[in-house]
């Protein structure tokens, strides 16, 4: 994708998918711009689903001073979908907008954001833990009880791991 911002117009050139939701320092957002480097600029980012806002600020490239840029982290455009961006220009007390384009950002599996945020592999865990629980405090309360503890159902026959 190749961005020109002419004055408040911005011209984009090809495909127009950012990257993947979640990628982190693997993507490059930039743009070429008339503007010399006594100005600043930012990136308004309007996300679609869910309606979300954020504000993100750009580099000025120390070779090509025409070229701002980002390098995008997880965070700044974490979900998968159509972005409504708008570049804000500001020297001094001066500021303008340009015009809004659209960019994509393609899905990402992610699953901590469908399900429960723990992986099922600790559920199932879990159930294994629950089960060694019970066993003792059977074990316990036999014990407690004064009853006969029968070690040849303890460890499939082998209550002291002998075997």
């Amino acid at each position: 994708m190749e961005i020109t911002i002419t004055g408040t117009k911005v011209q984009v050139v090809g495909d127009k998918i950012i990257g993947f939701a979640l990628n982190n320092l693997v993507n490059r957002f930039e743009a070429t711009t008339d503007k010399d480097e006594s100005w600043e600029y930012q990136l308004k980012v309007y996300m679609h689903i869910p309606k979300k806002y954020n504000i993100i600020n750009l580099n000025r490239d120390s070779v090509d001073k025409n070229k701002i840029y980002v390098d995008l982290t997880r965070d700044m455009m974490p979900y998968g979908g159509r972005y409504t961006l708008q570049f804000v220009c500001m020297k001094d007390t001066e500021v303008f907008h340009t015009e809004k384009f659209d960019i994509w950002v393609e899905e990402s599996l992610d699953p901590a954001s469908a399900y429960c945020s723990i992986p099922s592999e600790f559920y199932q865990f879990e159930e294994g833990i629950k089960q060694i629980y019970n066993d003792c405090v059977e074990i316990y309360e036999q014990i407690q009880s004064g009853g006969t503890l029968d070690i040849d159902g303890i460890n499939g026959g082998d209550a002291f791991g002998t075997k």
